[in-house]
């Protein structure tokens, strides 16, 4: 019997690292791009444990516009990949949307592909892994730009991919999810020009770019204009001669118009989505001027600072490490001077263009943003940790020099005596939290250094392994803290009532699809939650907050007494009148918390849910009606009062000399806490008496017999407005602040006494308020409602992207169609395609003559069919340039062997001479 034979462990490691796994890991640096996602990620989870983010806690990461948008926006994408929706129009946004467009900005993330394996429950934490799982890539992709560009295998290149991986970048932005597949990417497209100017391979970076772009065009935009720039640092380091310099001039421009075009299928669309909204208006400054003071954005340097999340300071935070090190990188033997003007070139170029307000504007698309002013300071990061690495790089190459130890202080000191001087100059001095954490985290770095220099080890390769990991240790104890900060910053929500009384809504929305005997119906809630309920809670409804805010459906919305902002890129709806609801649609009303008593004239009471509330519309319309061809002459211009302009609709389109709302006085008007006037109709001016009290202006009105009051506040001194009919809230805490906004003021009539205080915001004191009443006939509204309903598009197909139906015209005009207008809808008329109008500016519509007819819409997005051609041709010349470039390959191998032989047979004959 044979005896086993131990083998050392050392020598079966040794005997792995030489198998093919090994070599993958190790060798191929499998192993460390691997660490690369993981220690990121971990650090991250961990920050959100800290923070009890769900499923760690009760939390959940949805904040600010991540709350309002970016998640309802990625349930939707959910929603359609499990049930099979188009992807090119959604009805659950802003009375229907150009999807493709939408997405094209908030959620085109190929990893939002996942969400199809999760339930409608999971939404929410399925975005919160793959976020996690971004931030992961981050890291990985950029250990691939750092073994490539430097050509190390170690842990190394873990250390600082976790250091541009967990930015304060990243920290202070992480809830803009959408952004951070193209932040992520962004290394890897960088490797493809390092490889491009250095062997000419043009493929990765033509790939990475096109999918960048198409993950998220507005980072990629930043990408591209980086690219120049780094292209150009490239070409300084790699290029060998003029010649060489322009042969990779001509492959990145080739490439580059190859990966734009890979990616017009989604660009094309994106691009006309944007010409419909308001950011297309932005003008260029016409001053230059500087934001911040420089040393303000250099102090912020300083680790274990709060990052900025909305406002603030450029996140430029990488770790002190990236700090300490720059010194090196500038100052120390074995780098090139073209090197270190490259990098503090491209370094010069981010700071100065966060700061200055031209270089800002057109780096931002040439759009002025709001709020997050600096959104492609994640390349300083880059250009920063790289900078420190290729230091790291010189330093343990051959050995740790003296004069580099003393290198390693300059930097940090600099940093560290800004934040003293800030100190004094504020009036006192006074060492916070983040400035002791940071000068002992920075202690700690130099004396790692310092021991890897000291420290006799027989073999320089000992000394790396130790030096990585010391240095590991320390990276990942800032960065941890600096997670936990970051996630702080942020904030978080309750995972539990979001969305608040969702277990009801739904409920609420069942019994409406049950209810509802049409192919299409619109609801909508009589207050907002998200700006975007309709995508939160899965219904076809009419608001939308979102960059991509059709601007003239947002004009159109502001007309009819609506929230609306065109700058704030968003329209949304409160309880209205009934005029308002045909035209957009609504036959459902849902009012969460309370029943309503103020809409006894529009909407009947159906169903309830605990304390949430549906009603069903007494005036239904369809998605389509007609109306006469007068309404073209309505002057858009003037239609500054919601209750004329529908007046004016009525008339138009129907023909009735009579109008629906007719101007109500003021029975009598008291202030408190405020003297003023009335001045004109519906005009109160105001004087506080003592601003440290809450004053208010209270209107009261006469109810009208057969009539409906509703009032429109606009001007913006008051805050918010309440509203009771005999005594009984009708309605409280309407916004007035922000926007117009017209409200039902209850259901009494004649005899009913009506009362609305307004209450003054806090710092005025003194202004002007506006608040006008009429009185909604209901006869009238029934005369004119007969009109329109008379002629009703009957649907009898109904999807995504595609309507068809019926409708019996008595007489030439206007279909009228509660569709934002697009160029993308083709509207046929009994099988013959017929042009499309604009109505009111803002809906889709088309003439039509009397008669029965089928009518079909159909929607395909304006740019798709060009975008899909770009691309497709742009496929096939990278297909066809890759597979002549294969065959030039063979080519010169064969003319290498052909050439060998007769190379050895002069040999052999020059040896028998």
């Amino acid at each position: 019997m044979k005896r086993k034979v131990k083998v050392p462990s050392a020598k079966r490691f040794e005997r792995f690292r030489k198998s093919r796994a090994g070599r993958l890991l190790f060798e191929k640096g499998a192993l460390y791009h691997a660490l690369a996602f993981i220690v990121p990620a971990v650090l991250m989870l961990i920050g959100f444990g800290q923070r009890g983010i769900h499923p760690f806690g009760s939390q959940q990461m949805l904040v600010v516009d991540l709350w309002h948008q970016y998640y309802p926006f990625f349930r939707v994408v959910s929603e359609k990949l499990r049930t099979g929706g188009s992807f090119l129009y959604s009805w659950e946004n802003g009375m229907g949307t150009n999807f493709l467009s939408l997405i094209s900005y908030y959620a085109a993330s190929p990893l939002n592909l996942l969400s199809v394996f999760t339930p409608d429950s999971a939404a929410r934490d399925a975005l919160t892994y793959i976020l996690v799982a971004k931030i992961g890539f981050a890291g990985a992709f950029f250990s691939c730009f750092l073994r490539y560009t430097y050509r190390r295998r170690d842990l190394s290149i873990v250390i600082f991919s976790t250091m541009f991986a967990l930015c304060s970048y990243m920290l202070g932005y992480y809830w803009n999810v959408m952004w951070f597949d193209t932040v992520a990417l962004f290394p890897l497209v960088m490797t493809g020009v390092v490889a491009l100017c250095r062997e000419g391979k043009w493929k990765l970076y033509t790939l990475m770019l096109a999918l960048s772009l198409v993950s998220n065009y507005y980072i990629g935009y930043f990408t591209c204009i980086f690219t120049i720039f780094m292209f150009l640092a490239a070409a300084v380091i790699e290029c060998r001669g003029v010649r060489d310099f322009l042969r990779k001039l001509w492959l990145i421009a080739r490439s580059s118009v190859i990966g734009i075009a890979l990616g017009a299928f989604m660009l094309l669309p994106a691009y006309e989505g944007l010409k419909l909204t308001y950011s297309i208006n932005n003008q260029f400054p016409k001053t230059i001027k500087w934001y911040e003071k420089w040393y303000d954005i250099i102090a912020n340097l300083l680790s274990y600072s709060e990052p900025a999340k909305k406002d603030g300071l450029p996140n430029f935070a990488c770790g002190m490490l990236a700090v300490v090190l720059f010194g090196v990188f500038l100052f120390s033997a074995g780098i090139k001077i073209r090197e270190k003007i490259a990098a503090t070139s491209l370094l010069t170029l981010i700071f100065v263009s966060c700061n200055l307000n031209v270089l800002n504007f057109i780096w931002h698309g040439f759009h002025a943003t709001n709020q997050i002013p600096y959104r492609f300071a994640f390349i300083f990061c880059f250009v920063l940790v790289t900078a420190a690495y290729r230091a790291y790089d010189v330093m343990t190459a051959k050995g740790i020099k003296i004069y580099q130890l003393l290198l390693l202080v300059p930097a940090p000191a600099f940093v560290f005596g800004l934040n003293v001087w800030k100190m004094n100059k504020g009036g006192g001095f006074s060492f916070d939290g983040a400035f002791r954490a940071s000068v002992l985290i920075t202690g700690a770095y130099l004396l790692i250094f310092l021991a890897g220099r000291l420290f006799p080890f027989r073999e320089e390769k000992k000394r790396a392994v130790v030096l990585n990991a010391a240095l590991a240790v320390a990276v990942i104890a800032e960065l941890t803290s600096n997670t936990i900060l970051g996630v702080r910053t942020v904030g978080s929500s309750s995972y539990t009532s979001y969305p608040y009384l969702n277990e009801s809504v739904q409920k609420l929305l069942a019994d409406m699809r049950e209810d509802d005997d049409s192919l299409f119906s619109r609801a909508e809630m009589t207050s907002t939650y998200t700006l975007n309920d309709s995508a939160l809670y899965s219904y076809y409804g009419v608001s939308q907050f979102s960059s991509m805010a059709n601007v003239s459906v947002t004009r159109y919305f502001r007309r009819l007494g609506l929230y609306a902002s065109e700058a704030g890129n968003r329209y949304y709806y409160r309880n209205s009148t009934p005029m308002v609801n045909d035209l957009l649609g609504i036959n459902y009303i849902i009012s969460k918390g309370s029943r309503l008593n103020n809409s006894a004239m529009s909407l009947e009471h159906i169903s309830e849910e605990d304390t949430s509330h549906l009603y069903r519309s007494k005036y239904p319309m369809s998605v389509g009606f007609m109306m006469n061809s007068d309404v073209q002459k309505i002057e858009l211009a003037a239609a500054d009062n919601p209750f004329e302009f529908q007046n004016s609709i009525i008339t138009h389109a129907t023909g009735l000399n009579e109008s629906i709302f007719t101007r109500q006085p003021v029975r009598e008007f008291s202030f408190e806490n405020a003297e003023g006037e009335k001045t004109d109709f519906g005009t109160y001016n105001f004087d506080v008496t003592d601003t440290n009290e809450k004053s208010s202006l209270t209107l009261y009105y006469d109810g009208v017999e057969g009539a409906y009051l509703y009032g429109y506040v606009k001007n913006g001194a008051a805050e918010t407005v309440d509203v009771k009919c005999d005594g009984v809230v009708a309605d409280s805490g309407i916004s007035a602040d922000d926007y117009p906004i017209v409200f039902p003021m209850g259901d009494g009539q004649e005899g009913s006494s009506f009362e609305a205080t307004l209450n003054i915001e806090d710092d005025r004191s003194s202004g002007a308020i506006n608040m006008q009443v009429y009185a909604l006939n209901e006869e009238a509204f029934d005369r004119a409602y007969a009109e329109l309903a008379d002629e009703q598009l009957e649907l009898t197909e109904f999807s995504d992207t595609r309507l068809r139906g019926t409708i019996n015209v008595k007489r030439r005009g206007i279909l009228y169609l509660s569709i934002p207008y697009e160029r993308g809808w083709s509207i046929y008329v009994d099988g013959k395609k017929v042009s499309t109008t604009k109505v009111f500016d803002a809906m889709l519509g088309a003439e039509i003559g009397p008669g029965e007819h089928e009518i079909e819409l159909r929607y395909f997005p304006d740019g798709l069919g060009k975008g899909l051609i770009i691309s497709a041709a742009a496929a096939i010349a990278f297909l066809l340039l890759t597979a002549a470039e294969r065959a030039a390959r063979k080519r010169r191998r064969a003319r290498r062997a052909a050439a060998s032989p007769a190379d050895s047979n002069n040999e052999t004959k020059d040896v028998e001479k």
